[in-house]
């Protein structure tokens, strides 16, 4: 008989861990639900790319908006009712859009005011619910392992949720997406009050952590994860995350122009992601997410470089594949390693500075590649952003080579 514990992630051996993952798969599939609608809904009404992409933009810049000011009240309120809160919020936003659906509201305007609302919810919602993964998790060396597993069902959710989205649009309208979205919150809520939190989940922290996010940014700068760790991901958002908003037009220009090809190209990048985030899952303490953190950058630059002048699709799906393990890699050891080799009190302040690193470069990287593939061209521009992410790469290894005091800094940190 197979020993299946061998494959399974560590985290989930603890109970909490397993009511968090039941109830984050139905909330990140309700989410993708919606996003799939919500920008359906405004092509179906408006038939404007511009409003897809600011929809996009709307959804996405409030993690580097607001990632700082989250990660500050993350560490002086009650985090698990912070986050109630928060999904509460959200599943409020959510009945809205159903409500406007349902009533027949056909201008754009009221969706993307909702949408923004819905970014807001988003950009404070991340750094909570990462903050709460070592109360969740209870022993530092599965930290990792179930960071991982967030990523995992994250990524399960991207490449099912979707597909669910369009066999119910064929059939019912975009209301109903927004329904079950809004629905899908109370199996996340559910958990968290089943979890039984230990106590410092449930209390404010503010003794000891007054300062504001500028001052803040003095002591998290002297962490050597912070120092050394972010600029990398920084460069994933930047140069990396933006070739999916590309893709309809990559494929219009190098490959046949079907929506078909958008479907397999991204699935595959999709897959990528997915199996890393397996492989991460299944990986205890941070030895393995240390090495990774500094070399999956440089995979990540080759293969989109590689990626810009394939004009096979078969190829080109390899390649993306590659290219979403390899940022997975980078991005998920990166955000274990810094939440690992951080004191407790300064946690959700790093969290926040992650999401504005990644999550919050990422639609300033996708306006900086649409006006540079105007300009040059898509291959150009993807050529151009990988050669950066392995610029950007090195000089992140040669920092880390030249500075093994901070390098032995921050293994202590996380052996501690």
């Amino acid at each position: 008989m197979p020993n299946w514990r061998l494959w399974m992630p560590p985290a989930l051996e603890i109970p909490r861990v397993r009511l968090y993952t039941a109830g984050h798969i139905v909330s990140v599939l309700g989410n993708w639900l919606q996003q799939i609608a919500l920008g359906w809904l405004i092509w179906r009404l408006t038939g404007d790319v511009f409003l897809l992409g600011l929809v996009g933009f709307l959804l996405n810049i409030s993690y580097l908006l607001f990632g700082g000011v989250a990660g500050v009240l993350v560490d002086r309120l009650p985090r698990m009712q912070f986050l109630v809160a928060i999904d509460l919020a959200s599943a409020t936003l959510a009945l809205v859009l159903a409500a406007m659906v349902f009533s027949g509201v056909t201008a754009s305007g009221p969706y993307l005011v909702v949408a923004t609302l819905i970014g807001i919810a988003s950009g404070f919602e991340m750094p909570v619910r990462q903050s709460l993964f070592k109360d969740i998790v209870g022993d530092k060396r599965l930290l990792s392992s179930a960071i991982a597993l967030s990523a995992l069902v994250y990524n399960t959710g991207r490449m099912i949720g979707p597909a669910i989205a369009g066999f119910m649009l064929l059939y019912v309208s975009e209301g109903w997406c927004f329904l079950l979205n809004a629905a899908s919150y109370a199996a996340i809520i559910a958990a968290l009050f089943a979890m039984k939190l230990p106590a410092e989940a449930r209390t404010g922290q503010a003794a000891g952590v007054r300062p504001g996010f500028k001052e803040s940014l003095v002591v998290l700068t002297a962490f050597p994860g912070v120092r050394f760790l972010l600029p990398l991901v920084m460069t994933l958002g930047l140069f990396v995350t933006p070739y999916a908003s590309l893709m309809p037009s990559i494929v219009a220009e190098l490959y046949d122009g079907k929506p078909s090809t958008v479907g397999v190209l991204m699935g595959a990048a999709g897959l990528g992601a997915l199996l890393s985030a397996l492989y991460l899952s299944l990986q205890p303490g941070y030895q393995r997410q240390l090495r990774l953190s500094s070399i999956a950058p440089l995979i990540c630059g080759a293969a989109l470089v590689a990626f810009a002048f394939s004009r096979s699709v078969l190829l080109s799906s390899v390649l993306l594949a590659i290219l979403g393990a390899s940022s997975m890699l980078s991005s998920n050891s990166i955000n274990a390693l810094l939440q690992q080799s951080t004191p407790d009190a300064w946690r959700g302040r790093v969290i926040g500075l992650y999401a504005m690193s990644f999550a919050g470069t990422a639609p300033l990287g996708a306006l900086l590649s649409g006006a540079l593939a105007a300009r040059y061209g898509v291959t150009a521009t993807l050529a151009l952003s990988g050669v950066a992410t392995i610029i950007a790469g090195l000089i992140g290894r040669w920092r880390l080579h030249n500075h093994p005091e901070a390098v032995r800094s921050l293994v202590r940190s996380l052996r501690g």
